[in-house]
């Protein structure tokens, strides 16, 4: 039934050119989606490539067939529920994922003018065909893929390339501005945020992906897509936590180096094109020394920077281990309703104040509606306001070189 489909799209675009032929009237114009130009020019009614999959449809690996952790708990979905703020508190973390459902967003739609069909379109363009697009972040490269019994992981390439450098986004001219970064953590688990934190958030902004959601490969490349250097967020015990909530593959003080580090091979396996891996909690993990060590070291062998925001993983210069991290200046706190806005915006100022005096700033959060709202119009005036919105990885590079 696709020519049937042609036909009357067909028959839709001749009546606007007859319409202006008669008319005389000024030009307008007629929306029709990508979709609709797809199933014309194929002539099959398919989805659009940029659908995004299934509410039901499993994630899927670079090899496929992706094991379980061997050893660890079996609990399927996502255990993650809370965080600990900046003053202690306890924040309900990853909102429940809703079934995909039309959101009203029509980001998939183009404008077709015609001649003589008056002044307005049917529906409106979105804003993001609009806004000046981010270069692209290279997808993963196979020549920095290392084989593990449960996927893909990363390494550093034959010729010496790191995961931490070939995944950064270009770096802003800061010119003497004072740069602030943003990482958005939690994504992947509820679709429409995750959509949200894509598309509405600067490209300068990074995004932190949760390593039991599912689509990971699709949700990530839609990220780098649009121009967002991507993450990888690290399940870690923390003070006073249920380990429970960490997930089957989290990693805890209880367990041998080997165990963790086995978790680890799990963890950085769910997808690829990080440049740097991020904790979750881990407030206790990160103070002892014989359980983060190895971590860290192994991510440096793989070529990875690492973010923490504990306060605890860093020494000084920004270089431990031979690998490079980073420490978040402020957490900015989730929002999970309106009431908690002006926090949002205290810690948003907060971050201004430490790049005024340092030069760069770097700051943290998950993905809630109320902070992703706040953060998007914080960075609207953000150069009127005498600053510069940059990747975490270039924050991260001026810590390690002790700027």
């Amino acid at each position: 039934m696709a020519w049937l489909s042609a036909l009357g799209v067909a028959a839709v675009i001749i009546a606007g050119l007859t319409y202006s032929i008669t008319s005389g009237k000024g030009p307008g114009r007629v929306s029709l989606s990508v979709d609709g130009m797809e199933r014309i020019a194929r002539h099959e009614p398919s989805m659009a490539a940029s659908q995004p999959p299934a509410a039901n449809q499993t994630a899927t690996g670079t090899t496929g067939l992706r094991l379980a952790p061997p050893s660890l708990r079996d609990t399927g979905e996502a255990a993650m529920e809370t965080i600990e703020g900046a003053e202690g508190e306890d924040f309900l973390l990853y909102p429940e994922e809703p079934d995909f459902a039309d959101s009203g967003d029509h980001s998939g739609e183009i404008v077709i003018t015609i001649a003589g069909a008056g002044s307005k379109a049917t529906p409106v363009t979105a804003a993001s065909l609009t806004r000046t697009r981010a270069a692209k972040i290279p997808g993963p490269d196979a020549a920095l893929l290392r084989a593990t019994p449960f996927g893909k992981a990363p390494r550093i390439g034959p010729d010496g390339r790191k995961a931490m450098h070939v995944y950064a986004a270009a770096s802003p001219e800061p010119n003497g501005v004072p740069q602030i970064a943003i990482i958005v953590g939690g994504l992947g688990l509820n679709s429409t945020l995750t959509q949200r934190a894509i598309d509405e958030l600067p490209a300068e902004i990074s995004l932190a992906f949760a390593p039991y959601a599912k689509d990971l490969k699709f949700w990530t490349q839609k990220a780098r897509d649009a121009g967002h250097e991507i993450l990888i967020e690290l399940p870690m015990e923390g003070y006073g936590a249920n380990v429970d909530a960490l997930g089957s593959a989290g990693l805890l003080t209880t367990q041998t180096r080997e165990e963790n580090l086995q978790r680890l091979d799990w963890l950085m396996s769910r997808f690829g094109g990080y440049f740097a891996a991020t904790n979750y909690l881990g407030a206790k993990f990160s103070t002892q020394e014989e359980a983060l060590g190895p971590i860290l070291k192994k991510l440096s062998d793989a070529g990875v920077a690492y973010i923490d925001d504990t306060g605890a993983a860093t020494i000084s210069g920004g270089r431990r281990g031979g690998g490079i991290i980073a420490s978040v200046n402020r957490i900015v706190p989730p929002a999970p309703d309106p009431s908690r806005r002006n926090a949002v915006r205290r810690e948003l100022r907060a971050l201004e104040q430490i790049a005024k005096r340092d030069g760069a700033a770097l700051g943290k959060t998950y993905a809630y509606a109320t902070t992703l709202d706040e953060i998007i119009a914080w960075a609207e005036g953000l150069e009127d306001n005498g600053f510069v919105a940059a990747p975490a990885s270039v924050v991260l590079q001026s810590q390690a070189s002790g700027r």
